[in-house]
């Protein structure tokens, strides 16, 4: 299982079940996001709204953007060098992105956590199928605040973690999800 970036569009949960799922995306946000890797560490950004979201990354010299829209059920992957971008059906860019559906996984509270200055609640998730497994943060406004993740293929395993920093709660510009005039 390859897991970049968490999205999971989770329905809203009774308050501290035993078994319970985070809050959907209530606000809309921007952050930056910093994901610590087996294979390095990596800077992005991130900018959401309910039902849209703008992930940023830069490897090196390249640079990536990903564009998810739940409500037109399909996402975009640009290639800001090239002016180039792909076009994807929702449940294709979720994959691509890392997206581990709600359905996939089972998980459960275990308490409360201050994750850069924003109070969150921690979820322990297991993968149903067992490959993948660790922690998750979140807003009460369903910001997922930090995941720190190990998963398994084969006999090989790796660890992520994802943390946001500098989260500025507030109304994101529109044209952050829509795309941009002058890609083919």
């Amino acid at each position: 299982m390859s897991i970049r970036t968490v999205l999971i569009p989770l329905a809203l949960a009774p308050c501290m079940a035993v078994a319970a799922m985070p809050p959907q995306l209530s606000a809309e946000y921007s952050a930056s996001r910093r994901i610590e890797t087996d294979q390095g560490n990596f800077e992005g950004s991130i900018a959401a709204a309910p039902g849209r979201e703008r992930s940023e990354m830069r490897v090196g010299s390249m640079s990536t953007v990903m564009i998810l829209r739940a409500d037109r059920k399909l996402g975009w992957m640009l290639m800001p060098a090239q002016k180039m971008y792909q076009e994807m059906d929702l449940s294709q860019a979720a994959q691509q992105a890392g997206s581990v559906a709600p359905e996939q996984m089972d998980l459960e509270v275990v308490g409360e956590e201050t994750v850069s200055g924003l109070t969150a609640t921690k979820y322990k998730f297991v993968s149903k199928d067992r490959d993948a497994g660790g922690y998750l943060w979140y807003t009460a406004e369903g910001i997922p605040v930090k995941m720190d993740v190990v998963s398994r293929s084969g006999r090989k395993s790796s660890r992520m973690t994802v943390t946001l920093e500098d989260v500025q709660i507030g109304t994101q510009d529109a044209s952050l999800f829509e795309l941009p005039s002058g890609f083919s």
